[in-house]
C-alpha cells in the first residue's frame, strides 16, 4: 500500500492481467518489465474521517480506479505530484515483483483464452459523413455549416450522432476564435472523428484441454480381449473401466480399478489411453500408465496431432448458458466494448472494462423451419447503471458518460442483423417480455417494454423499405417455469418462488438440466421473430446499416 501525500491510499493488482492481455493482444510472457504496466491496475482506497489508511488491508478493500500503471498518467483526477509518487513507488524493487506476478498469470491463463472479433462493426456507417459527401454546398462558414448539420435532423441524422462525431464542437470552436472565412467541405469532414468511440464486438473463446477430441464421460468395463490387445499387463485382482470415450475417432481413457485395497495398483494413479486401433499410448518415460486423467487426455491429444492431423479444439464461452431457454445450439456470448474510450466502467457481469452491452444468443428453428439466431438476452450494464445513478463524466468513482444512451438496444440489434444476414440465418428471433421475467422471477417493466416494444419497433423502421416487419412464430422447447441456477460451483433448480427448489447438490449443468428436462413439459412457444428477405440481406450485406438511428442511407 502506497499513502500519497494528499491522503489517498493506493495498491496494485495482476488480478485483471489476463483480460487487459485479451484486450490488447498482448503482450507476450516473456515481454519486458516496463510493458506489463499495461496489466497491472491502479486500485484506491477511499477513506473517511475516521477510517485511516493502515497496513494489512487486502485487495477487496480498495476499488478499481480505472486506470492501469500504463494510463494513469491520462488520469485527470490526479496531480501530477500523485502520479510522479506512484511511478516512483512502483519501480522499487518490492513492487517490481508485484509486477511481474502478472507473467504468471499470463503463463497460465492466455493460451487457454481469446477473443474472437466480428467484422460486423466494421459495416456500420456515419449517416452525417454520408449526407455531407453528398452536399453539392462546398464551401460556407461555421454558422452556416452549424445550421446545415442541424437541418438534416430532420430527415433522421440524429443529435447523438451529430454530437459524438466531435464537427459541432470544431464549428464551435471556430466562431469561439472569430474565423469568419469559408471552411472547405473537406475541412468539416476531416473533423469527423468516431475513433474514440470505435466499437469492437467480440466473444470470448475457450481453448479446449481435450484438443480436436470431443471425450464424453462413461463407465464400461474392458472385455478381456481388449485389455490383452492393448497389453496392459495386469494381475486377476484388476480390472480396466473406460472413463471417457471419443466416438469420432474411438480414443479412450481409462483408469486401472481393483478390490484388493492393499494391492500395489489401488490409488486411482494408473490411467490409461487408446488410440482409434486399441492400442495403449505411452508417456514421456515409455510408460503404459499416466497419474491422474488429464495427462492421459493431453497424450490422446498429441497422438491424434501426430497422426490423424487433428487441430486443437475450441469452443464458445458459456458462463450464462443456463439463463436461456431450453434446447437451442451454438450458444455465443456477444460483447461490444468501446476499447479506446477515455473513461472506463466495469459491470456486473464481465471482467473486462468498457463493456457498451452484451448479448447472449442461440442458433434454433421455428415449427416453419426457418434457421434463427436466436437472442436470449440483450442487456446494456453500463447504461442501467446511468440510468439508475446518474453520469458524471469528471469523477472515476461515477457511472462515466457514454454513447448511445438511448440507442444502445437499436445498435446490438443492427449488429445481429449484420451477423445474421452474413451467415446464413433466415431471420432473428426473441422471447417476449413476460418470458424474461419469469427468468428472474419478478416484475420488470423496463425489460418487458424492451422486447415487447423497443426491439420491434427498430427492426420495422430499418425493414419498412424492404417490406420486413416483426411477426410472430413458435420454437420447441420447454416450460420456462424452472430455472438451473449456480452458486458455490453447484447447480440447483428452482422455480423462484419457493414452491419447487433443490439444494446445491448438482456437480455440473447437465445433471440439473436432467432435472428440468424432467419436470418441464415440451411446449411450442410463441415467439417473436424478424425474417430478412433478399432485398434486406443484400442492402445489409453491401451497404451496412447506420451507427446512429434507423434511417437507412439511400444514394442519391
Amino acid at each position: 500500500m502506497l499513502l500519497l501525500s494528499s491522503g489517498r491510499a493506493v495498491d496494485l493488482s495482476t488480478h485483471r492481467a489476463k483480460y487487459h492481455a485479451l484486450r490488447l493482444r498482448g503482450p507476450a510472457v516473456n515481454a519486458q518489465h516496463r510493458a506489463l504496466y499495461a496489466l497491472v491496475d491502479v486500485i484506491i482506497r477511499h477513506k473517511d474521517d475516521n477510517d485511516l489508511p493502515r497496513s494489512g488491508w487486502t485487495e477487496f478493500d480498495y476499488v478499481y480506479s480505472g486506470y492501469t500503471l500504463a494510463t494513469i498518467h491520462r488520469a485527470t483526477d490526479w496531480s501530477d505530484a500523485e502520479k510522479s509518487e506512484l511511478n516512483c513507488w512502483a519501480v522499487k524493487n518490492t513492487q517490481r515483483q508485484r509486477i511481474e506476478t502478472a507473467r504468471r498469470r499470463l503463463l497460465k491463463n492466455q493460451s487457454a483464452l481469446s477473443l474472437k472479433q466480428s467484422s460486423a462493426p466494421q459495416n456500420l456507417y456515419s449517416l452525417l459523413l454520408k449526407r455531407l459527401e453528398a452536399l453539392p454546398l462546398q464551401a460556407a462558414t461555421a454558422d452556416h455549416w452549424l445550421a446545415t448539420i442541424q437541418n438534416m435532423q430532420q430527415s433522421g441524422l440524429r443529435e447523438e450522432e451529430i454530437n459524438w462525431s466531435g464537427v459541432r464542437a470544431f464549428l464551435h470552436q471556430q466562431i469561439k476564435q472569430g474565423n469568419t472565412a469559408s471552411l472547405s467541405k473537406q475541412q468539416i469532414i476531416a473533423a469527423i472523428n468516431f475513433k474514440p468511440i470505435a466499437l469492437t464486438l467480440s466473444t470470448e473463446q475457450i481453448w479446449g484441454s481435450d484438443g480436436g477430441l470431443s471425450f464424453k464421460e462413461v463407465a464400461q468395463r474392458m472385455p478381456h480381449q481388449a485389455v490383452y490387445r492393448a497389453a496392459l499387463k495386469l494381475d486377476d485382482n484388476c480390472l480396466c473401466i473406460l472413463r471417457y470415450v471419443d466416438d469420432t475417432c474411438n480414443y479412450r481413457v481409462g483408469v486401472v480399478k481393483t478390490l484388493s485395497h492393499d494391492h500395489p495398483m489401488a490409488l486411482n494413479k494408473y490411467w490409461f489411453a487408446l488410440d482409434p486401433y486399441g492400442r495403449a499410448i505411452t508417456n514421456r518415460e515409455e510408460s503404459l500408465y499416466f497419474s491422474n486423467s488429464e495427462a492421459a487426455k493431453a497424450a490422446t491429444n498429441k497422438h491424434a496431432r501426430e497422426y490423424l492431423g487433428l487441430r486443437n479444439g475450441v469452443k464458445f464461452n458459456s458462463r450464462f448458458d443456463y439463463l436461456s431457454l431450453y434446447g437451442g445450439n451454438n450458444y455465443r456470448e456477444w460483447t461490444l466494448s468501446l476499447n479506446d474510450y477515455q473513461r472506463i466502467f466495469f459491470g456486473a457481469h464481465h471482467f473486462d472494462h468498457n463493456v457498451l452491452l452484451h448479448i447472449r444468443s442461440t442458433t434454433r428453428h421455428d415449427v416453419q423451419g426457418n434457421k434463427l439466431l436466436f437472442i436470449e438476452e440483450l442487456q446494456s450494464d453500463w447504461h442501467q447503471s446511468g440510468q439508475l445513478y446518474g453520469y458524471n463524466t469528471s469523477y472515476w468513482g461515477k457511472v462515466a458518460n457514454a454513447p448511445f444512451k438511448k440507442e444502445w438496444t437499436a445498435l446490438g440489434l443492427k449488429l445481429m442483423l449484420i451477423h445474421a444476414s452474413q451467415n446464413g440465418f433466415d431471420g432473428i428471433a426473441w422471447a417476449a417480455g413476460d418470458i424474461q421475467e419469469t427468468r428472474y422471477s419478478k416484475n420488470l417493466h423496463a425489460i418487458k417494454r424492451r422486447y415487447d416494444k423497443e426491439i420491434p419497433k427498430v427492426l420495422n423502421k430499418l425493414g419498412k423499405a424492404f417490406n420486413c416487419c416483426v411477426e410472430t412464430s413458435g420454437i420447441n422447447t420447454r416450460d420456462p417455469w424452472l430455472n438451473v441456477m449456480r452458486s458455490n460451483n453447484k447447480w440447483r433448480v428452482t422455480d423462484g418462488n419457493g414452491k419447487f427448489e433443490t439444494r446445491d447438490k448438482y456437480h455440473n449443468r447437465e445433471q440439473a438440466m436432467t432435472v428440468l428436462h424432467r419436470h418441464c413439459k415440451a411446449i411450442e412457444l410463441p415467439v417473436y421473430m424478424y425474417l430478412i428477405n433478399d432485398a434486406l440481406r443484400e442492402h445489409t450485406v453491401e451497404n451496412g446499416l447506420p451507427l446512429f438511428g434507423e434511417t437507412l442511407y439511400e444514394k442519391v
